[in-house]
């Protein structure tokens, strides 16, 4: 009998990869929120936006559903989200 062992782990990143650019402030931004599919994400996004809203001066939060966690957004979707928003928070839900 064989065994295959499959290592899970993703390789880091390519060198030269750089962070997104980060908004000086969050006074009149609009935010993106994507979920990632699970049950509880939407929830827990509603809760993060009225934080960043109410708190941080945000002026709107766009909420983007996944249909599932198993796959990734399509790149069309976040890509039109990204061009509406300020800034963009992916968050898990489970």
């Amino acid at each position: 009998m064989t065994i295959t062992l499959v290592n899970p782990t993703l390789r880091g990143a390519k060198a030269g990869a750089a962070l997104a650019p980060r908004p000086d402030s969050l006074e009149g931004a609009v935010i993106g929120l994507v979920s990632n599919g699970k049950t509880h994400a939407p929830g827990i996004l509603q809760r993060v936006a009225q934080n960043l809203i109410e708190s941080h001066g945000a002026s709107e939060a766009v909420l983007m559903l996944k249909p599932t966690a198993n796959l990734p957004a399509a790149p069309e979707e976040v890509e039109a989200l990204a061009a509406d928003v300020t800034a963009i928070i992916a968050a898990i839900g489970d």
